[in-house]
């Protein structure tokens, strides 16, 4: 065997291997994979009309100093966290909301608030809870 066609046999080799290990890899997860349960997204309704209404709701007027949040239903909030995480909306839920430091969010708490918000965009629930954390964090948000 030449010198030259092992370095060549060993790149030939690594190529089948990540191949096949692509081609055997599951499917990134995403919001319409039913990541949240209907229960959860109930007590997340019950605390953004609580927490969030007042200033991510367009429908009402900001309190007095505050403006208007980002809207977290429909087209222009679909539009800024498409092919973002779950894991990266449950961060800044957590850690900047509400902005006022009237309350604090636990992680769980914040999970309940974004299963909400994907009820609330027309993504569907299944029978389990989305959990804060490694679960959540590679979930892809899809318009």
């Amino acid at each position: 065997m030449e010198k030259t066609s092992v370095p060549l046999l060993v790149v030939a080799a690594l190529a089948v291997v990540i191949a096949a290990r692509t081609a055997t890899a599951e499917p990134q997860k995403t919001v319409r994979d039913k990541v949240y349960s209907k229960d959860q997204a109930t007590r997340g309704e019950k605390k953004y009309a609580t927490l969030c209404a007042n200033c991510h709701d367009p429908g009402k007027a900001p309190p007095p100093g505050k403006k208007a949040g980002p809207p977290l239903v429909g087209e222009k909030f679909l539009a800024k966290w498409d092919g973002r995480t779950l894991g990266e909306l449950l961060t800044t839920i957590a850690t900047t909301m509400p902005n006022d430091g009237s309350a604090f969010l636990s992680d769980e708490e914040s999970a309940d608030l974004v299963a909400y918000v994907l009820q609330a965009n027309g993504f569907p629930d299944g029978p389990a809870e989305l959990k804060p954390g490694a679960n959540s964090q590679d979930v892809l948000i899809v318009k």
